[in-house]
């Protein structure tokens, strides 16, 4: 008999001691959604408190609250429609539906660097090359089409009104922008935070609460004059380590990563803007003081195919979880005024 493994224990404990369940269970439940019980909402909030705390209160930062329904045309406008796609395979026997570059990431051992940028043709090739079956049933997979993964809605009673469950609150900021720069009495710098629920809708979610269709994210946007992009705040962390692992790295397949303060990173070119390395050595903080070791804790650097379609330079905070290895929790973009330009 199979030993359960830590993650089904803590699971199980989960459910019996109120900290979250799949939602609609009694239904049959649908994946990708939990219900976080007593303990789990009171969990969950110590969390936001933590992080209102160390990155609004303390910084003097905003925060604001906008609709999760968000009319079509602020995500055209924002490149959403476009580029938040995902390549999607369906199991010609059971007619189940995943994400290509997952499985090749799960049952053939690829890197995500490797899958980010393979066309639909290639990741076929490399499904039949490697010999990747269903993992419900031992199927083999139709060809790959990209599926997009903003749920869409209609506002009102007219179908041509098209809107999207937000997959990120950054947005609801940048479309405010006039009125909270107004707040700001018109200077720069200034920060933005939402907390609050997205919405995505996960190909294949499998990783229990660690990536849902809807679920709560903490978004903070800070502007500053690019003619003055100087960091007033870096003395508070330029001693703080940064485990980085350099994008120039990546290509040439070394994962480890560099050892550097934030002032080496600045120094040395590995982060362009100095308010980004600030904010990346408070999330560092932040998941320490939530009971993340820093020795769990690293900063992935997004090559240029991996980035996102606003970013110009990307690193994602990972943390090493046993079960399924090196994990995003957060993502740290410098946005420059790509979305105020395009808004």
């Amino acid at each position: 008999m199979r030993n359960p493994d830590k993650f089904e224990i803590i699971s199980e404990i989960s459910r019996r001691r109120g900290l979250f369940w799949p939602s609609c269970e009694i239904y049959g439940g649908v994946s990708g959604f939990v219900t976080f019980g007593p303990l789990g909402s009171l969990l969950k909030r110590r969390i936001e408190d933590k992080f209102r705390e160390l990155f609004l209160r303390r910084l003097g930062l905003y925060e604001i609250e906008s609709s999760v329904i968000v009319p079509g045309k602020v995500f055209e406008a924002s490149g959403h429609v476009e580029a938040f796609k995902e390549p999607m395979v369906e199991c010609n026997k059971c007619k189940r539906r995943f994400r290509a570059d997952h499985l090749l990431q799960e049952l053939a051992g690829m890197s995500e660097t490797e899958t980010e940028k393979l066309s639909l043709q290639e990741l076929m090739e490399e499904i039949d090359k490697r010999g990747v079956r269903c993992p419900e049933c031992s199927g083999d997979f139709g060809e790959p089409k990209h599926f997009m993964t903003m749920f869409t809605t209609t506002i009102g009673p007219y179908s041509e009104a098209i809107g999207y469950g937000r997959p990120e609150a950054a947005q609801g900021i940048f479309i405010e922008f006039k009125r909270l720069y107004e707040y700001a009495r018109e200077r720069l710098p200034f920060g933005v935070a939402q907390i609050g629920h997205a919405l995505r809708n996960e190909i294949s979610p499998r990783q229990g609460p660690i990536r849902l269709r809807e679920f709560t994210i903490m978004d903070l946007e800070f502007f500053f004059d690019p003619e003055d992009p100087s960091c007033a705040m870096l003395k508070e962390v330029e001693n703080e380590a940064l485990a980085l692992v350099l994008a120039e790295n990546k290509l040439k397949g070394i994962e480890e990563p560099v050892e550097v303060t934030v002032n080496e990173a600045l120094g040395k070119g590995y982060i362009k803007a100095g308010w980004q390395a600030f904010f990346m050595a408070l999330a560092k903080r932040f998941l320490a003081e939530l009971g993340v070791p820093e020795d769990k804790q690293r900063f992935v650097e997004k090559l240029d195919w991996e980035r996102a379609h606003y970013s110009t330079q990307g690193f994602d905070q990972q943390v090493y979880l046993e079960r399924w290895g090196w994990v995003e929790v957060s993502g740290h973009n410098y946005r420059t005024d790509y979305d105020l330009k395009r808004h």
